[in-house]
């Protein structure tokens, strides 16, 4: 993805943000065989947006699947001139990216009505078609980036399940284990870092990974703060 999120060393030297927000540059993806080199880069448009974090691709009857969350503008950053950036939050969406069609456009459909970001599945189901999501939520569709709830995204039956935190307490990525390695897709549970506002101090959640909406079945008190926007991945040794 080239997305208009620019860096510019000249603007900084005259004192405008290193790193502004140009949309009037477009937005773009390059697809390119894995087993050729840059010659086989094939370009696809879509209008000005941007993202962080994706939720999963996949590769499917020649088509490249992307379910992204997609912000209509950068979150956080400034316009070129200095000025405040827009307020921004974003939607899981699935980028379809045709390869047989002459089209350079990026097919763009919705997957959730709910602000959100850090999304996560199975990841025993990655760059495979998935059924299940999580994600953190803002149930204010606020545009204010505070997730404040999980969510878990059934895309077979389009139920969401939404488990929200209350007292200004806000939660970091959700993330997914498996029950055990044979288990179905979705079986297993669902860790995140909640952030207690109250207190100043952080829990860590375990929800059942397809009923998060009953809440957490185990809590840990962390043994110090962690920092809001907290994200990665559990592994074992």
């Amino acid at each position: 993805p080239i997305l208009p999120l620019t860096a510019s060393r000249e603007r900084a030297m005259g004192g405008r943000p290193p790193f502004a927000w140009e949309p009037e540059k477009g937005s773009y993806v390059g697809v390119m065989r894995r087993d050729a080199d840059v010659s086989t880069i094939r370009w696809f448009n879509a209008p000005a947006c941007y993202v962080f974090h994706p939720l999963n691709s996949w590769e499917a009857d020649d088509k490249i699947y992307c379910d992204v969350m997609r912000y209509d503008v950068a979150p956080l950053f400034p316009k070129a001139d200095g000025s405040p950036g827009d307020k921004a939050a974003a939607r899981l969406v699935r980028w379809t990216f045709d390869l047989n069609n002459n089209s350079d456009a990026i097919k763009e459909e919705p997957l959730d009505d709910l602000d959100g970001e850090f999304p996560r599945v199975d990841p025993r189901v990655e760059t495979r078609k998935h059924r299940h999501g999580w994600y953190a939520a803002d149930p204010t569709n606020a545009k204010t980036i505070k997730q404040s709830a999980i969510a878990h995204l059934d895309l077979k039956t389009g139920k969401r399940q939404l488990y929200e935190l209350t007292g200004g307490d806000m939660t970091s990525e959700p993330v997914f284990t498996p029950r055990s390695a044979d288990a179905p897709e979705g079986d297993g549970w669902v860790t995140a870092v909640v952030y207690r506002a109250g207190e100043d101090r952080s829990d860590l959640l375990v929800f059942e990974g397809q009923d998060v909406a009953k809440g957490p079945i185990a809590t840990a008190k962390m043994p110090r703060r962690v920092p809001f926007g907290f994200h990665g991945n559990w592994v074992s040794f």
